[in-house]
């Protein structure tokens, strides 16, 4: 059934390609008596709402007839047209003393209706509609030229809509309509090669670029446009280079850091290419990532193809992409995250700095972006987790299970941090030589001791550190892994050696975020609290995207300052926050003497942990300084917890 017009009266579908045909609503054709009776029907549609005067028409249909006569042959064909309508006629034209019109409401054709199967073969608009009068005949040459126009137009709109989303078939079709209507159409054919190269028909793309060489020589005496060309060379060399069926992805978060475009001009064309190489070799230093090489990113310089082709020709997910604008006084970069399979962009920032030592600067503005994006909580992961949220359980993969697990894990809390080693242990059932799954897993067990949930500490300090020395094994040269050593040294009560993990995993990749913020840990229990200060707000701006576990370390330093009202500000910042920051916090609440809102904390506190105890909450607090956790202790048992 076609559509209704705004008065629920049957419409019209009126198809212009080939032969003009008229449809009812239920897709019956309309038959015309004669040739003329559907030439005015066409005339009248494409002339829309004000159609065109009786004078004007007779003109145009009988032109050198007598002004009476022509007149009377534009009744007799008007009563033909309104006969084929039949039932609809009175909805449909419209007539006056002087002019003739069709309701637009009431007629559709395949430009308003979306019919994109119009232009599939060879042809054209509005075949054969031609009445052998001069006026008529030149109009249907005009309109048919604007149609043509108009469905290159659309296709054109389609095809690129379609490569975004990397639907390469259903841009192929698109692609074959451009050709079907404009032959030598340069966006066309640039459509169709990328259409088939990212359908991995790289070789077929070749062949439809030489035929298309060959037709616009021998119509035109042409060459193609540098566009087409360089698009041909960059699927020559892909084909050279590429296997024929399409990469797959890593098992792990992958990423190209696209050529920077530069904005100054000019010659600072080499800055701008230093800094997309100098955020380049920091992401490839996270050994999670996947990072594509320099000379493949390259490649796509001043490229046409999209996010899609691009991610699909590398095999990556993630393009990093940025603008560079370079004056005496400032550097002004915006880079964008783009989750290429699903083109959509999941981050951007804007950078804004003076200018200053220019390398100092760049040196910060690559840190932040390095920092964003990379660690358990940067947006890669981020993104990565919401992906693995929402596939069913019988379809997650190892990666999969990290990233579920991460998300658990980030609570702090006892169910879910049990949880969260379900995953991992389920990860590593499937890639047993997993070095991030066996320092996740450390982690898991590092919090049963350090926040006091294991029956048996004793066992879950051996597990804490038999996983994260697997971790180390497995992968030395794994700034994670040394990372997760470190948690295993500090439940232990070894700051000294903690401290030395950590800042391993720093020399290793300096973009570590969350390493050099944990290092703020064996630093304030070694009574070290300045330092401790230092590596955290160091972190957070280094981070801007940094997790909540971040105040939980800061409002523990704020207190050992004896900064109480610090304290409670920043561990009020925590939307997550834990058994042990809560017990910091109360104990902060009482130094000022804010008994009446102590209340309130413990109670939140239970919520967090029933059973929570003043010996499982300050026993595995590593004080050198025994003073510190008797003092915490006395003044949580001041507050009314019980143990």
């Amino acid at each position: 059934m076609l559509g209704r017009t705004s008065d629920d009266h049957t419409s019209l579908l009126l198809r212009l390609w080939d032969r003009p045909q008229v449809f009812d609503a239920e897709g019956a054709t309309v038959r015309f008596p004669t040739r003329k009776a559907l030439a005015l029907f066409v005339y009248l549609a494409r002339a829309g709402e004000n159609g065109a005067a009786r004078g004007h028409l007779s003109e145009l249909f009988w032109p050198g007839k007598p002004d009476r006569d022509a007149r009377q042959a534009l009744r007799g064909t008007l009563h033909e047209m309104r006969s084929a309508i039949r039932s609809s006629t009175n909805e449909i034209v419209r007539q006056s003393r002087d002019r003739i019109s069709l309701n637009p409401e009431a007629i559709t054709t395949e430009f308003k209706c979306g019919d994109g199967r119009a232009a599939q073969t060879g042809g054209d608009f509005l075949v054969g509609l031609e009445i052998d009068t001069p006026n008529f005949d030149q109009w249907c040459a005009q309109e048919r030229a604007w149609l043509r126009e108009a469905a290159v137009a659309r296709a054109v709109a389609s095809m690129e809509a379609v490569l975004r989303e990397g639907r390469f078939a259903a841009a192929l079709g698109a692609a074959e309509q451009i050709m079907v209507l404009d032959p030598l159409s340069e966006l066309g054919c640039r459509g169709a090669m990328r259409a088939l190269s990212g359908l991995g028909r790289r070789a077929d793309a070749l062949r439809h670029y030489a035929s298309f060489c060959n037709a616009l020589s021998e119509d035109l005496g042409a060459k193609p446009e540098a566009a087409t060309e360089r698009l041909a060379d960059h699927i020559r060399r892909a084909d050279e280079r590429l296997p024929p069926a399409t990469l797959i992805r890593p098992d792990k978060p992958s990423i190209v850091v696209m050529p920077f475009s530069d904005l100054t001009g000019g010659d600072k064309a080499h800055l701008v290419d230093g800094l997309a190489a100098d955020v380049r070799t920091a992401l490839a230093r996270d050994r999670t990532l996947f990072v594509v090489a320099g000379d493949s990113a390259d490649t796509y310089r001043d490229s046409m193809l999209g996010a899609a082709e691009i991610a699909g020709e590398l095999g990556v997910r993630y393009l990093l992409q940025g603008r560079v604008r370079l004056d005496e006084e400032r550097l002004r970069l915006d880079v964008e995250l783009v989750d290429g399979p699903r083109n959509t962009v999941v981050w951007s920032e804007r950078y804004d700095r003076a200018r200053g030592s220019m390398l100092s600067v760049q040196d910060e503005a690559v840190s932040q972006i390095v920092a964003a994006l990379r660690g358990y909580k940067g947006i890669v992961q981020r993104n990565e987790a919401r992906i693995a949220k929402a596939k069913s359980e019988t379809d997650l993969d190892a990666h999969d299970h990290l990233m579920r697990g991460m998300m658990l894990k980030e609570k702090f809390l006892k169910d879910e941090m049990r949880a969260a080693r379900g995953h991992f242990e389920k990860a590593l059932e499937l890639s047993p030589n997993s070095a991030p799954a066996h320092g996740w897993l450390a982690w898991t067990w590092f919090f049963e001791v350090y926040l006091g949930w294991a029956d048996d500490p004793a066992e879950a300090l051996a597990r804490t550190e038999q996983s994260a020395r697997r971790s180390v094994q497995l992968d030395p040269d794994l700034d994670f892994a040394h990372w997760a050593r470190g948690a295993a040294f500090l439940v232990a009560g070894d700051n000294g050696a903690a401290l030395d993990c950590f800042d391993r995993a720093l020399e290793l990749n300096p973009n570590n975020s969350d390493a050099l913020a944990n290092s703020a840990w064996p630093l304030m229990f070694e009574g070290r609290t300045e330092e401790a200060v230092a590596r955290l707000e160091r972190a957070m701006r280094l981070n801007p995207f940094y997790p909540d576990w971040y105040f939980w370390g800061l409002g523990m330093a704020r207190y050992l300052q004896g900064s109480f009202r610090a304290a409670c500000v920043v561990f009020s910042r925590m939307s997550q926050p834990n058994e042990q920051s809560k017990a910091f916090e109360i104990a902060a609440l009482m130094r000022l003497g804010e008994t009446d809102r102590v209340g309130a904390e413990i109670r939140a506190l239970y919520d967090l942990a029933p059973d929570a105890r003043v010996g499982d909450l300050v026993t595995p607090l590593g004080f050198r300084d025994q003073h510190i956790s008797g003092a915490l202790a006395d003044t949580l048992r001041a507050a009314g917890l019980a143990g």
